[in-house]
C-alpha cells in the first residue's frame, strides 16, 4: 500500500471525510478485515498522533431495506 493513495481526492468537508472513511471501512470488510476496535497511528510529516474508533452499531429493524 502506498501512503499517497489519495493524493487525487479532494476532502474539504466532513461530508467527503465521512465518505472516503465508510468507503475504506467497506472495502476492508469485504476484504474480510476486522475494523472493529481502537486504531492508532501517526501521519507523516505531521505533529499529530490519532486514535479512531470503529464500533459497530445495531440496525433498527425498519434499516433492513436500505
Amino acid at each position: 500500500m502506498t501512503r499517497d493513495q489519495l493524493r487525487d481526492v479532494s476532502i474539504t468537508s466532513t461530508d467527503e471525510f465521512e465518505a472516503v472513511l465508510a468507503e475504506a471501512v467497506e472495502k476492508a470488510i469485504k476484504a474480510d478485515v476486522d475494523v472493529r476496535g481502537a486504531w492508532e497511528f501517526q501521519t507523516r510529516g505531521s505533529t499529530h498522533d490519532w486514535e479512531v474508533e470503529i464500533i459497530e452499531l445495531a440496525r433498527h429493524p425498519d434499516d433492513e431495506n436500505e
